[in-house]
Protein backbone atom coordinates (compact mmCIF):
# COMPACT_ATOMS: atom_id res chain seq x y z
CA UNK A 1 0.00 0.00 0.00
CA UNK A 2 2.81 2.28 0.82
CA UNK A 3 4.56 1.42 -2.46
CA UNK A 4 1.34 2.27 -4.43
CA UNK A 5 1.02 5.72 -2.78
CA UNK A 6 4.63 6.51 -3.63
CA UNK A 7 4.08 5.70 -7.32
CA UNK A 8 1.02 7.96 -7.41
CA UNK A 9 2.99 10.85 -5.86
CA UNK A 10 5.77 10.37 -8.40
CA UNK A 11 3.31 10.50 -11.27
CA UNK A 12 1.75 13.70 -9.99
CA UNK A 13 5.18 15.32 -9.58
CA UNK A 14 6.23 14.46 -13.16
CA UNK A 15 3.15 16.07 -14.79
CA UNK A 16 4.16 19.58 -16.02
CA UNK A 17 2.13 22.60 -14.90
CA UNK A 18 -0.22 24.04 -17.56
CA UNK A 19 0.79 27.47 -19.14
CA UNK A 20 -1.70 30.40 -18.87
CA UNK A 21 -4.09 30.61 -21.77
CA UNK A 22 -5.70 33.65 -23.44
CA UNK A 23 -9.16 33.08 -24.77
CA UNK A 24 -10.92 35.33 -27.33
CA UNK A 25 -14.47 35.07 -28.56
CA UNK A 26 -14.60 35.61 -32.32
CA UNK A 27 -17.63 36.79 -34.30
CA UNK A 28 -20.11 33.95 -34.63
CA UNK A 29 -19.56 32.70 -31.10
CA UNK A 30 -16.37 30.82 -31.88
CA UNK A 31 -13.70 30.77 -29.22
CA UNK A 32 -10.00 31.15 -29.95
CA UNK A 33 -7.34 30.51 -27.35
CA UNK A 34 -3.57 30.66 -27.35
CA UNK A 35 -0.80 30.79 -24.86
CA UNK A 36 -0.32 34.15 -23.12
CA UNK A 37 3.30 34.58 -24.20
CA UNK A 38 2.38 33.95 -27.86
CA UNK A 39 -0.42 36.49 -27.63
CA UNK A 40 1.90 39.13 -26.15
CA UNK A 41 4.48 38.57 -28.88
CA UNK A 42 1.84 38.84 -31.60
CA UNK A 43 0.37 42.01 -30.04
CA UNK A 44 3.81 43.65 -29.83
CA UNK A 45 4.57 42.80 -33.44
CA UNK A 46 1.20 44.18 -34.53
CA UNK A 47 1.83 47.44 -32.67
CA UNK A 48 5.23 47.79 -34.34
CA UNK A 49 3.67 47.19 -37.75
CA UNK A 50 0.89 49.76 -37.10
CA UNK A 51 3.42 52.38 -35.96
CA UNK A 52 5.60 51.69 -39.00
CA UNK A 53 2.65 51.98 -41.36
CA UNK A 54 1.55 55.24 -39.72
CA UNK A 55 5.07 56.65 -40.06
CA UNK A 56 5.26 55.66 -43.72
CA UNK A 57 1.85 57.17 -44.40
CA UNK A 58 2.88 60.42 -42.72
CA UNK A 59 6.19 60.59 -44.59
CA UNK A 60 4.69 59.88 -48.00
CA UNK A 61 1.75 62.21 -47.30
CA UNK A 62 4.12 65.08 -46.43
CA UNK A 63 6.29 64.28 -49.45
CA UNK A 64 3.24 64.36 -51.74
CA UNK A 65 2.06 67.65 -50.21
CA UNK A 66 5.54 69.13 -50.68
CA UNK A 67 5.66 67.88 -54.28
CA UNK A 68 2.30 69.51 -55.09
CA UNK A 69 3.52 72.80 -53.60
CA UNK A 70 6.80 72.69 -55.54
CA UNK A 71 4.99 71.83 -58.76
CA UNK A 72 2.63 74.80 -58.30
CA UNK A 73 5.56 77.11 -57.52
CA UNK A 74 7.45 75.87 -60.58
CA UNK A 75 4.45 76.46 -62.83
CA UNK A 76 4.10 79.98 -61.42
CA UNK A 77 7.82 80.60 -61.95
CA UNK A 78 7.60 79.48 -65.59
CA UNK A 79 4.63 81.77 -66.23
CA UNK A 80 6.39 84.73 -64.55
CA UNK A 81 9.62 84.06 -66.43
CA UNK A 82 7.81 83.92 -69.76
CA UNK A 83 6.14 87.25 -68.99
CA UNK A 84 9.44 88.80 -67.92
CA UNK A 85 11.19 87.52 -71.06
CA UNK A 86 8.45 89.08 -73.21
CA UNK A 87 8.82 92.41 -71.41
CA UNK A 88 12.60 92.40 -71.78
CA UNK A 89 12.30 91.59 -75.48
CA UNK A 90 9.83 94.46 -75.87
CA UNK A 91 12.30 96.82 -74.18
CA UNK A 92 15.11 95.63 -76.42
CA UNK A 93 12.95 96.18 -79.51
CA UNK A 94 12.03 99.69 -78.31
CA UNK A 95 15.68 100.52 -77.64
CA UNK A 96 16.69 99.32 -81.08
CA UNK A 97 14.02 101.48 -82.71
CA UNK A 98 15.07 104.52 -80.65
CA UNK A 99 18.69 104.01 -81.64
CA UNK A 100 17.68 103.86 -85.30
CA UNK A 101 15.65 107.06 -84.86
CA UNK A 102 18.62 108.76 -83.21
CA UNK A 103 20.81 107.77 -86.13
CA UNK A 104 18.29 109.23 -88.59
CA UNK A 105 18.09 112.48 -86.59
CA UNK A 106 21.86 112.76 -86.57
CA UNK A 107 21.96 112.21 -90.33
CA UNK A 108 19.28 114.86 -90.92
CA UNK A 109 21.15 117.30 -88.68
CA UNK A 110 24.35 116.77 -90.65
CA UNK A 111 22.53 117.29 -93.95
CA UNK A 112 20.90 120.46 -92.57
CA UNK A 113 24.24 121.90 -91.52
CA UNK A 114 25.79 121.16 -94.91
CA UNK A 115 22.81 122.63 -96.79
CA UNK A 116 22.87 125.83 -94.74
CA UNK A 117 26.61 126.23 -95.17
CA UNK A 118 26.39 125.54 -98.91
CA UNK A 119 23.62 128.11 -99.44
CA UNK A 120 25.02 130.82 -97.21
CA UNK A 121 27.11 133.73 -98.43
CA UNK A 122 27.93 134.93 -94.90
CA UNK A 123 31.50 133.76 -94.21
CA UNK A 124 31.33 134.54 -90.50
CA UNK A 125 28.11 132.57 -90.20
CA UNK A 126 29.48 129.52 -92.03
CA UNK A 127 32.63 129.64 -89.91
CA UNK A 128 30.55 129.56 -86.71
CA UNK A 129 28.42 126.73 -88.08
CA UNK A 130 31.55 124.75 -88.96
CA UNK A 131 32.78 125.14 -85.39
CA UNK A 132 29.58 123.71 -83.94
CA UNK A 133 29.94 120.73 -86.31
CA UNK A 134 33.54 119.94 -85.42
CA UNK A 135 34.06 117.11 -82.99
CA UNK A 136 30.58 115.65 -83.32
CA UNK A 137 31.99 112.22 -84.14
CA UNK A 138 35.17 112.59 -82.07
CA UNK A 139 33.74 112.02 -78.62
CA UNK A 140 36.09 110.12 -76.31
CA UNK A 141 33.73 109.94 -73.36
CA UNK A 142 34.01 106.31 -72.14
CA UNK A 143 30.39 106.41 -70.98
CA UNK A 144 29.28 107.24 -74.51
CA UNK A 145 31.36 104.84 -76.62
CA UNK A 146 29.68 101.46 -77.18
CA UNK A 147 31.39 98.26 -76.06
CA UNK A 148 30.39 94.61 -76.37
CA UNK A 149 31.39 91.01 -77.07
CA UNK A 150 30.06 87.44 -77.09
CA UNK A 151 28.94 87.86 -73.49
CA UNK A 152 28.15 85.15 -70.99
CA UNK A 153 25.29 82.68 -70.82
CA UNK A 154 24.30 83.95 -67.39
CA UNK A 155 24.35 87.63 -68.33
CA UNK A 156 21.14 89.30 -67.16
CA UNK A 157 19.24 90.85 -70.07
CA UNK A 158 17.91 93.42 -67.62
CA UNK A 159 21.50 94.60 -67.16
CA UNK A 160 21.86 94.79 -70.95
CA UNK A 161 18.71 96.92 -71.24
CA UNK A 162 19.90 99.20 -68.43
CA UNK A 163 23.28 99.69 -70.11
CA UNK A 164 21.62 100.52 -73.42
CA UNK A 165 19.20 102.94 -71.74
CA UNK A 166 22.13 104.75 -70.11
CA UNK A 167 23.94 105.03 -73.43
CA UNK A 168 20.78 106.13 -75.23
CA UNK A 169 20.07 108.84 -72.62
CA UNK A 170 23.59 110.17 -73.15
CA UNK A 171 23.10 110.24 -76.92
CA UNK A 172 19.78 112.07 -76.55
CA UNK A 173 21.42 114.72 -74.34
CA UNK A 174 24.25 115.06 -76.85
CA UNK A 175 21.79 115.40 -79.72
CA UNK A 176 19.81 118.07 -77.86
CA UNK A 177 23.01 120.04 -77.29
CA UNK A 178 23.96 119.81 -80.97
CA UNK A 179 20.51 120.86 -82.16
CA UNK A 180 20.39 123.77 -79.71
CA UNK A 181 23.80 124.93 -80.94
CA UNK A 182 22.60 124.70 -84.53
CA UNK A 183 19.42 126.65 -83.78
CA UNK A 184 21.34 129.27 -81.82
CA UNK A 185 23.74 129.72 -84.72
CA UNK A 186 20.91 129.95 -87.24
CA UNK A 187 19.06 132.44 -85.06
CA UNK A 188 22.24 134.44 -84.60
CA UNK A 189 22.35 134.96 -88.35
CA UNK A 190 19.15 136.99 -88.15
CA UNK A 191 19.36 138.00 -84.52
CA UNK A 192 17.49 141.26 -84.95
CA UNK A 193 14.53 139.55 -86.65
CA UNK A 194 14.50 136.75 -84.05
CA UNK A 195 14.38 139.31 -81.23
CA UNK A 196 11.51 141.26 -82.80
CA UNK A 197 8.20 140.30 -81.01
CA UNK A 198 6.03 139.88 -84.07
CA UNK A 199 4.97 136.23 -83.81
CA UNK A 200 1.27 135.51 -83.10
CA UNK A 201 1.43 133.86 -79.65
CA UNK A 202 -1.20 131.13 -80.10
CA UNK A 203 -2.49 128.61 -82.61
CA UNK A 204 -5.45 130.45 -84.12
CA UNK A 205 -7.68 132.31 -81.72
CA UNK A 206 -9.44 135.66 -82.13
CA UNK A 207 -8.93 139.06 -80.53
CA UNK A 208 -11.61 139.32 -77.87
CA UNK A 209 -10.42 142.62 -76.42
CA UNK A 210 -8.23 145.20 -78.17
CA UNK A 211 -5.48 147.44 -76.81
CA UNK A 212 -6.47 150.74 -75.19
CA UNK A 213 -9.61 152.06 -73.50
CA UNK A 214 -12.54 149.71 -73.04
CA UNK A 215 -15.43 148.81 -70.76
CA UNK A 216 -14.31 146.70 -67.81
CA UNK A 217 -15.03 143.00 -68.54
CA UNK A 218 -16.33 142.23 -65.02
CA UNK A 219 -17.24 145.39 -63.12
CA UNK A 220 -17.98 147.62 -66.13
CA UNK A 221 -16.94 151.27 -66.27
CA UNK A 222 -13.90 152.64 -68.06
CA UNK A 223 -10.82 150.42 -68.13
CA UNK A 224 -7.39 150.81 -69.75
CA UNK A 225 -6.21 147.61 -71.41
CA UNK A 226 -2.39 147.48 -71.84
CA UNK A 227 -2.44 144.57 -74.31
CA UNK A 228 -4.70 142.43 -76.46
CA UNK A 229 -6.76 139.44 -75.34
CA UNK A 230 -6.68 136.49 -77.74
CA UNK A 231 -9.45 133.98 -77.01
CA UNK A 232 -8.41 130.39 -77.73
CA UNK A 233 -9.12 126.84 -76.58
CA UNK A 234 -8.27 126.05 -72.97
CA UNK A 235 -4.85 124.37 -72.81
CA UNK A 236 -3.73 125.51 -76.28
CA UNK A 237 0.03 126.23 -76.43
CA UNK A 238 1.35 129.77 -76.04
CA UNK A 239 4.51 130.63 -77.98
CA UNK A 240 7.29 133.13 -77.31
CA UNK A 241 6.74 136.00 -79.73
CA UNK A 242 10.53 136.43 -80.05
CA UNK A 243 13.74 134.95 -78.70
CA UNK A 244 14.98 136.24 -75.35
CA UNK A 245 15.42 135.64 -71.63
CA UNK A 246 12.51 134.90 -69.30
CA UNK A 247 12.35 137.63 -66.66
CA UNK A 248 9.23 136.53 -64.76
CA UNK A 249 7.48 133.16 -64.65
CA UNK A 250 4.82 132.80 -61.96
CA UNK A 251 1.68 134.25 -60.45
CA UNK A 252 1.22 137.99 -60.93
CA UNK A 253 -2.00 139.31 -59.34
CA UNK A 254 -4.81 139.92 -61.85
CA UNK A 255 -2.63 138.52 -64.65
CA UNK A 256 -2.83 135.09 -63.03
CA UNK A 257 -0.08 132.81 -64.25
CA UNK A 258 2.24 135.17 -66.07
CA UNK A 259 5.43 135.15 -68.15
CA UNK A 260 7.54 138.14 -69.16
CA UNK A 261 10.40 137.89 -71.68
CA UNK A 262 13.21 140.37 -72.34
CA UNK A 263 14.16 140.34 -76.04
CA UNK A 264 16.93 142.92 -75.82
CA UNK A 265 17.20 146.27 -77.61
CA UNK A 266 14.43 147.61 -75.34
CA UNK A 267 11.80 145.05 -76.43
CA UNK A 268 9.79 142.94 -73.97
CA UNK A 269 6.65 140.81 -74.24
CA UNK A 270 4.26 139.56 -71.55
CA UNK A 271 1.66 136.79 -71.43
CA UNK A 272 -1.10 136.39 -68.81
CA UNK A 273 -3.97 134.19 -67.56
CA UNK A 274 -2.14 130.93 -68.41
CA UNK A 275 -3.40 127.56 -67.18
CA UNK A 276 0.19 126.37 -66.91
CA UNK A 277 3.72 127.74 -67.31
CA UNK A 278 6.38 125.79 -69.22
CA UNK A 279 9.47 127.97 -68.53
CA UNK A 280 11.37 129.36 -65.56
CA UNK A 281 12.90 132.75 -64.79
CA UNK A 282 16.36 133.11 -66.34
CA UNK A 283 15.69 130.57 -69.08
CA UNK A 284 16.70 131.36 -72.65
CA UNK A 285 13.85 130.78 -75.12
CA UNK A 286 13.69 130.72 -78.89
CA UNK A 287 11.12 132.42 -81.07
CA UNK A 288 8.09 130.13 -81.32
CA UNK A 289 9.06 128.01 -78.29
CA UNK A 290 6.18 126.94 -76.04
CA UNK A 291 6.22 128.95 -72.81
CA UNK A 292 2.81 128.02 -71.38
CA UNK A 293 -0.81 127.15 -72.09
CA UNK A 294 -4.03 129.11 -72.53
CA UNK A 295 -6.12 129.40 -69.39
CA UNK A 296 -8.34 131.68 -67.34
CA UNK A 297 -6.32 132.30 -64.19
CA UNK A 298 -6.48 135.67 -62.41
CA UNK A 299 -8.86 138.47 -63.48
CA UNK A 300 -10.50 136.65 -66.39
CA UNK A 301 -13.93 135.66 -67.66
CA UNK A 302 -12.83 132.75 -69.88
CA UNK A 303 -9.89 131.03 -71.57
CA UNK A 304 -7.61 133.44 -73.44
CA UNK A 305 -4.06 134.80 -73.42
CA UNK A 306 -3.37 138.43 -72.53
CA UNK A 307 -0.48 139.55 -74.77
CA UNK A 308 1.56 142.71 -74.19
CA UNK A 309 4.49 144.28 -76.04
CA UNK A 310 6.70 146.83 -74.30
CA UNK A 311 9.30 149.14 -75.84
CA UNK A 312 11.68 150.79 -73.39
CA UNK A 313 9.31 149.90 -70.57
CA UNK A 314 6.17 151.39 -72.16
CA UNK A 315 3.34 149.29 -73.58
CA UNK A 316 2.43 149.69 -77.24
CA UNK A 317 -0.37 148.16 -79.30
CA UNK A 318 0.78 144.56 -79.93
CA UNK A 319 -1.23 144.48 -83.18
CA UNK A 320 1.23 146.97 -84.66
CA UNK A 321 4.05 144.45 -84.14
CA UNK A 322 1.96 141.46 -85.22
CA UNK A 323 0.79 143.17 -88.43
CA UNK A 324 4.33 144.33 -89.14
CA UNK A 325 5.49 140.76 -88.76
CA UNK A 326 2.89 139.53 -91.24
CA UNK A 327 4.07 142.12 -93.77
CA UNK A 328 7.74 141.23 -93.33
CA UNK A 329 7.08 137.49 -93.57
CA UNK A 330 5.21 137.70 -96.88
Amino acid sequence: MAEQDLQTENVQTATPAEEPQVKMVLPGGKTFSCRENVFKAAAGLGAVIVIALAGCAGYFGYDYYKYRGERSAYAEYKAHKAEQDAQIQGLLDDNEKMLRDMSEIHTLETKLRRAVIRNSEDKDFTTNLDKTTEGETKSTDPNYMGKGGPGSADTSMVAVVQAQDKNLAHQIDEQKTNMNELLSTLEGRNNKRSAFPDLWPTEGGVVSSAYGGRTGPIEGGYDWHPGVDIAADFGAPIYASAMGTVEVAGWNGGYGRYVKINHGNGYESAYGHMSGIAVTAGQEVRKGEIIGFVGSSGYSTGPHVHFEVLVDGQTIDPMYMLNLGKTMNK
